[in-house]
């Protein structure tokens, strides 16, 4: 029954989520915050599926499952608030800033997860300094912004999504070398699936930052960035359940 129920729930979340980006590109922006809510909803349930199947019971819920799905609720709550600053474009940058915070808080969460479950540290650490470093300085410099404060702040955004990568990365990695038995094996694939969702998280980032930031202002680069982020978030709500 569980895995119909994450199939349905993922099946559901793609549909939900190509008929936001399509709304979105007309213009609908009311039906678009809904599908966009419902989409975010799908993404989190299965994130909560996925950790009780795991353990059989909400207490035994693992620190690292409980930090991604905080990670995931509070993706959810960025994604209303984004849509919803065009439903309300007076409020356009108050809402975008508020659900940036959501988002930042959503990747401190995942970072929580990743880093005590990373079996090699060392080597998520150099991976997440060499990652952002890499980020910002590609990215920064390309971004027209009205502060100091506010590159600064998109600086440390970007870092901290990096991190995550790096300690996701490093993890999957460390398994995927170690000894053949079946405990590695068994580990491999959620590991890789988290990389992978995390990875395609920081590209939906790093698009939007150049597409809103950087003078681009492309319709097909948005919906390149939407669609990435979905499948990053449903990798990482995934990664809870193989």
């Amino acid at each position: 029954m569980a895995p119909l129920l994450l199939v349905t729930l993922a099946t559901a979340g793609v549909i939900l989520q190509a008929y936001f980006v399509r709304a979105d590109r007309v213009g609908a922006y009311r039906r678009a915050a809904v599908l966009k809510g419902l989409a975010a909803l799908a993404f989190v349930l299965v994130g909560a599926t996925g950790a009780t199947c795991a353990t059989g019971t909400v207490e035994a819920l693992r620190p690292e499952a409980v930090a991604i799905c905080l990670g995931l609720a509070l993706g959810a709550v960025g994604d209303v608030l984004h849509a919803l600053r065009f439903v309300w474009p007076l409020r356009k940058r108050l809402l975008f800033n508020v659900g940036a915070a959501s988002f930042l808080l959503g990747h401190l969460a995942y970072l929580a997860a990743v880093v005590p479950a990373c079996a090699a540290p060392a080597w998520g650490l150099a991976a997440s300094c060499a990652l952002a470093t890499a980020v910002d300085v590609a990215v920064l410099p390309r971004l027209v912004v009205q502060s100091r404060a506010e590159l600064v702040a998109g600086g440390a955004y970007l870092a901290v999504t990096s991190a995550v990568v790096g300690f996701a990365v490093a993890g999957a990695a460390a398994v995927a070398l170690a000894p053949a038995v079946p405990a590695a094996f068994a580990r491999l694939t959620p590991g890789v699936t988290l990389a992978v969702g995390t990875a395609a998280f920081l590209s939906s980032d790093v698009m939007l930052a150049v597409n809103n930031f950087g003078g681009v202002n492309s319709r097909r680069l948005r919906a390149a960035s939407l669609g990435t982020y979905y499948a990053g978030q449903m990798l990482i709500a995934l990664s809870l359940a193989v």
